[in-house]
């Protein structure tokens, strides 16, 4: 250990050649397994890029083909051979035709002149054939002229009754014969014959009801009405009720294929009377019926909106592309994107095999983009994402130009696809989660060995400040160690001194008085036991140090020692010019402690007390009780403790800096010595000291003595 005592130039020399040969080489090795991490990343990162393209371009083909399947399966000739005879777009009944159910969206066959033959709907156009039929010369068109001006002419309701019900007696064609029969209903109504008009009214829907009148209606839509007018009169308002909801649940099934503008019309009227009925309460059983279909979708209703959707923004441009794909001669089904109620729809359609009639016919299919979407395409981009390992999803571009925040997390690493045969307003984003795998990883890499580098120096520089302050505790110790040895070499000189002195002198001066030989012998005496005090401090401490001190406890007055212990030692407070001031409680309890070390305790406080005192040389020792304590206190009137010092004070070999202490000689044991005797009884050691008033040291022991562990 001899080279850490050169000072701090060794230390810091030791410290740099440390950091020299651990911390430079560790950089350098981190700086090249860094580098080397990143260029492996570039590498495989650049191989991962150049695959993404082919890879995508391969993902983009697999989806286009399961899309040319499902479209395949929706145009196959056999779902379109039924259809002409479907009247709405009734699911169930296209699943029992052919097409599939997981197929979502709406078929339609047109004919050679791209009329809509399916879905089915009504004639924009009314009927004015029977206005031909009624022109004509014959018995049916003379009685039903006469019976009209009965009707209208001469308002007798009753003959004009009696000339209908001949009139439907010379009838050739039912719609003569429905045509008389609705007329003699309602002169029945009008005559107050109800009863009679509503059995003619439940014969005319019921034989003709899907028969048309002069204005284009159904006579079962006119009728139902018309029983509900006679029902009301009849005073039978929940069966009139009964009828026109069985009407109204009719027309949203499509019992009638009327217009879109009939159809609007006729629901609006029976709800408007439903409406105001149910508002003044009343039939509560017919209000949940009305309401619920009120509520239900009406497939009839869908058939119109998508005809008129066919009509205005499909059939005309599916006979423009038709005529160029046969200038062309390209084969195969076709393709259109449409807008249908704000949203896009895929329409696809294709020419069917020629039949027996030599007609041609187109097949068409309207895919529901959202569905198509979100249902199909999930199962189909998830298939393939599980074999290739890419992400795909579906970007819709004109949202994408105008969203920053969609831009924004775009990743780095993608490629945006269009697609080939399709004409989806998406592209297809490919991204490869590979790339992402290695950007996480290189984060994680570099922040781990970041992590690791740093606490690899932050341990290296915490070892540099262990080892530098290891060095500066030895050398501190060292220091300590020798001026010890230079001051009990002192403190041993003087007692010894004076024993030399004054035996010589007993042996040299033989004519000595007996009062000289007397006074010789004392001072021989205290200086031997002066002396002996230091040899038992520095074996005390050499004790304690190794663990080897025992102290022998027995019972005895506390008192009695303090006061033989200061009486021992006024003889040198005395020589020292101290004066002595004793305040000792004679009465304390009996305790158990080792009396040689409560001695030892206060002969060094008092030491320390001499030592200290330079100017007012006043000591004072008190004993007395505490609250079931002993305190043992010595106060001086000396130079004081500095805060700084205070707690270091009873740390061996330490002596405070001060210019009074470096005059002063000591071995800086004496209150490490106090404190571990003190520890040992079970007490504690107070001070309390100002700079320049003195000090006060307090041993406050347990009188019961110290706890047997």
């Amino acid at each position: 250990m001899k080279i850490f005592t050169k000072g701090v130039l060794a230390r810091r020399r030791i410290i740099f050649i440390f950091l020299l040969a651990i911390l430079l080489p560790s950089l350098i090795v981190a700086y090249l397994s860094l580098s080397a991490f990143s260029k492996r990343r570039e590498a495989v990162k650049r191989l991962l890029e150049s695959n993404l393209w082919i890879s995508g371009e391969s993902a983009l083909r697999s989806i286009e083909s399961a899309l040319l399947e499902s479209e395949k399966e929706a145009l196959r000739p056999a779902n379109f051979a039924g259809l002409a005879d479907l009247k709405t777009l009734d699911k169930s009944r296209l699943d029992g035709i052919g097409f599939s159910p997981d197929l979502s969206g709406s078929p339609f066959l047109l004919d050679d002149e791209f009329r809509i033959i399916f879905p089915k709907t009504g004639s924009e156009k009314p009927s004015v054939f029977l206005s031909d039929e009624i022109m004509k010369e014959t018995d049916f068109s003379s009685a039903f002229k006469k019976a009209e001006f009965y009707e209208f002419a001469q308002k007798d309701f009753s003959r004009a009754a009696d000339s209908y019900r001949k009139c439907a007696l010379s009838t050739t064609s039912s719609q003569q014969k429905a045509l008389a029969m609705e007329a003699l209903g309602r002169c029945l109504f009008s005559a107050d014959n109800l009863e009679e008009a509503a059995r003619v009214y439940r014969e005319l829907s019921a034989k003709f009801g899907q028969n048309q009148d002069k204005a284009g209606h159904f006579y079962g839509i006119s009728a139902a009405l018309q029983l509900f007018g006679i029902e009301k009169r009849r005073k039978r308002e929940e069966s009139g009720l009964e009828t026109l909801i069985n009407l109204y649940e009719a027309l949203k099934e499509g019992n009638w294929p009327v217009s879109l503008p009939a159809y609007e019309f006729f629901v609006s009227e029976i709800e408007s009377r439903l409406e105001a009925i149910f508002r003044k309460g009343g039939f509560p059983e017919l209000r949940k019926t009305y309401y619920a279909l009120k509520i239900r979708q009406s497939p009839y209703l869908e058939a119109l909106a998508f005809a008129e959707f066919l009509r205005t923004d499909v059939v005309a441009r599916i006979k423009e592309k038709l005529s160029v794909s046969s200038m062309s001669g390209s084969p195969g089904p076709e393709r259109l994107l449409a807008k249908r109620n704000g949203a896009f729809c895929l329409v696809s359609y294709s020419r069917l095999p020629d039949n027996q009639e030599r007609r041609a016919y187109y097949g068409g299919f309207c895919w529901d983009l959202e569905s198509l979407e979100k249902g199909v395409l999930p199962g189909v981009m998830g298939k393939i994402s599980r074999g290739t390992g890419l992400n795909l999803e579906n970007i819709d571009e004109a949202q994408r130009k105008t969203s920053a925040q969609e831009q924004e997390s775009t990743p780095k690493q993608s490629l945006l696809l269009s697609y080939r045969q399709f004409p989806f307003p998406w592209k297809l984003r490919v991204t490869q989660p590979a790339l992402n795998d290695l950007e996480r990883t290189a984060r994680r890499e570099n922040f781990f060995h970041g992590t690791l580098l740093a606490f690899i120096v932050v341990l290296m520089l915490l070892g540099a400040v262990l080892l530098a302050r290891d060095i500066s505790r030895e050398s501190e110790t060292t220091r300590l160690k020798t001026e010890f040895v230079h001051n009990i070499s002192h403190e041993f000189k003087t007692p010894l001194t004076l024993i030399r002195l004054y035996g010589e002198t007993l042996q040299r001066k033989e004519n000595l008085t007996d009062e000289d030989r007397k006074e010789s012998y004392e001072i021989i005496t205290k200086e031997s036991e002066r002396l002996s005090h230091l040899i038992d401090n520095v074996l005390d401490f050499s004790r304690i140090d190794m663990g080897r001190k025992e102290f022998k406890f027995a019972g005895g007055s506390l008192s009695r020692v303090v006061q033989e212990t200061l009486d021992s030692y006024r003889y040198h407070l005395g020589k020292k010019g101290f004066a002595v001031k004793e305040e000792i409680t004679p009465n304390l309890p009996e305790m158990n402690f080792d009396a040689e070390a409560v001695a030892s305790i206060l002969v060094n406080l008092l030491s320390n007390a001499m030592k200290f005192s330079p100017h007012e040389k006043e000591v004072t020792v008190r004993l007395f009780r505490r609250n079931g304590q002993a305190v043992l206190q010595v106060a001086d009137k000396g130079i004081g403790i500095s805060p700084r010092d205070r707690s270091r004070i009873f740390q061996r070999f330490y002596m405070a800096r001060n210019e009074v202490v470096s005059e002063t000689r000591g071995s800086g044991l004496g209150l490490t010595l106090v404190k571990h005797i003190t520890e040992a009884h079970g007490g504690t050691v107070e001070v309390d000291s100002e700079p320049g008033k003195g000090s006060v040291f307090s041993v406050i022991l347990p009188i019961s003595g110290p706890e047997k562990g």
